[in-house]
């Protein structure tokens, strides 16, 4: 049985008199990839930072394994890796390594290691000659070489190119089979498809929580219709008396219907019809948007 839970009870944070966390409920008991996510400003590294004990909070309970955030002796489960790069400039990969291997006493081989991870060949490099994305990579090896049973990961893919983002969310898809992972990012549909379990955040709540495929299941909606406004004529001739029974969300210059599944006919029509009209099946981005009227994709925290 896995003994190891995070626990978060109605947690308020306030910054100046301004609510920054507003009762968040948050509760993890089992290995796993649970992502955070949401739009800019909506607390999502606030939330991480208080749960790793580097930020007060005003109210409410937060525990790890029973014991509170800022206990010295639950930092030797606990990991986390900020946005920031904080590879030393001129150090080797090997010299990084080897560091956490005698800070943290580990019997390990560092260049064995980062076979694991198709790292080795940056072994003797120095940090500074890396790439971003390789360099995030190895912070991430790093993290993971002290085998902390929670580990917790703030936007770890944010800018980075697509192939450095799989290879990052593998990384994590593979530690996460034995320790939970908490990450935070704001790439929804691609962080959804790595991760156990979605916590969707806006201006400081949890709007919505679940299995990714269940949050998608459970939606009301199996389609969305996209179209700008210079053509939601052409759509509207097409629609016709069924634009009623349909829910419509405006994002700027964008009007997006959201309609059922079953009507397959309608679907079939407006796919066939224009490129200027998108019809697609429901994601977790357009399901965001369905609650929030905010659209998580290239934002930041």
């Amino acid at each position: 049985m896995y003994n190891v839970g995070i626990e978060i009870d109605s947690l308020i944070k306030r910054y100046d008199g301004k609510v920054v966390l507003d009762g968040i409920e948050l509760h993890i008991n089992e290995p796993g990839v649970y992502l955070i996510a949401g739009p800019n400003g909506c607390g999502k590294t606030t939330l991480l930072e208080i749960l790793v004990g580097l930020r007060k909070y005003d109210q409410g309970r937060v525990k790890i394994n029973d014991q509170r955030v800022d206990d010295v002796e639950l930092k030797r489960k606990l990991g986390f890796l900020t946005q920031q790069n904080t590879l030393r400039k001129n150090c080797t990969v090997a010299e990084e390594l080897n560091l956490v291997k005698e800070i943290f006493k580990l019997d390990i081989d560092t260049y064995k290691y980062l076979e694991r991870y198709k790292l080795q060949e940056y072994y003797h490099q120095k940090t500074k000659g890396l790439s971003g994305g390789t360099k995030r990579r190895v912070l991430i090896a790093m993290l993971f070489m002290t085998q902390y049973e929670v580990a917790v990961l703030d936007e770890p893919v944010s800018g980075l190119d697509t192939f450095s983002r799989d290879e990052i969310w593998n990384m994590i898809r593979e530690y996460a089979e034995e320790n939970i992972v908490v990450v935070s990012d704001h790439y929804l549909n691609q962080a959804a498809l790595y991760s156990d379990y979605v916590y969707l955040m806006n201006k400081g709540k949890i709007v919505l929580h679940g299995k990714t495929t269940q949050l998608i299941k459970d939606f009301k909606r199996g389609y969305v219709i996209k179209t700008r406004v210079n053509h939601l004529e052409e759509l509207n001739s097409i629609l016709d008396e069924k634009r009623a029974l349909l829910d419509l969300k405006v994002s700027g210059s964008v009007y997006n219907y959201f309609v059922n599944q079953e009507d397959q006919q309608t679907i079939q029509k407006l796919t066939n019809s224009s490129q200027r009209i998108n019809v697609h099946p429901v994601n977790l981005e357009d399901i965001y948007f369905y609650y929030t009227g905010e659209f998580v994709k290239d934002s930041g925290d």
